[in-house]
C-alpha cells in the first residue's frame, strides 16, 4: 500500500509499507493493503510502520488519518522518527514540565508536553535500548 506522510513545515513524502499501527481518539489502528474506508483524528502516540522486514517507529502528536483500499494519509502535527529523537532535549522537556507540574498541578500546557516528553523518550529507548547511547544534538 502506499502511505503519505505530511507534517507541517516539511515536505510531504509518500512510500511503500505493509501496514502501519496508529493510535487514534478511539484506540489504536493496524491499517493494511485493501483497508475500508476510514477518516480519523490521530491521538498522541507510538506509530509504527512496518515494509517487509523493516521496521519504523516514530512519536506522533496528534493529526488526521484518512484510508481507503491501498492509500493511506497521514497529516500528523508533529512526528519524530526514533533515530531522530533528541534525547537531551526530550529529557530536558521532561524535567522542565515536572517542575511546572510541581509548582502548578493544574498546569494543562505542562500535562501535555510530559505526556509529548514521555512518549519520545520511550520511543527513543525502544530503538537505543540504553537512550544514553542515543546521539545528542545541541540545543
Amino acid at each position: 500500500m502506499t502511505v503519505t506522510l505530511s507534517v507541517p513545515g516539511y515536505h510531504e513524502f509518500a512510500f511503500s509499507a505493509d501496514s502501519i499501527h496508529v493510535p487514534t481518539v478511539d484506540g489504536a489502528r493496524v491499517i493494511g493493503p485493501g483497508h475500508r474506508r476510514l477518516d480519523i483524528a490521530v491521538d498522541v502516540g507510538v506509530l509504527i510502520v512496518r515494509a517487509g522486514v523493516k521496521e519504523w517507529l516514530a512519536a506522533l502528536h496528534g493529526g488526521r488519518l484518512r484510508a481507503d483500499d491501498d492509500q493511506v494519509r497521514l497529516v500528523a502535527q508533529t512526528l519524530e522518527f526514533a533515530e531522530r529523537i533528541d534525547v537531551g532535549r526530550a529529557r530536558a522537556a521532561q524535567a522542565d514540565a515536572a517542575q511546572r507540574l510541581e509548582a502548578d498541578r493544574a498546569d494543562t500546557d505542562a500535562h501535555a508536553a510530559l505526556r509529548r516528553a514521555n512518549l519520545r523518550l520511550a520511543v527513543a529507548a525502544r530503538v537505543h535500548p540504553d537512550p544514553g547511547s542515543c546521539a545528542v544534538s545541541p540545543a
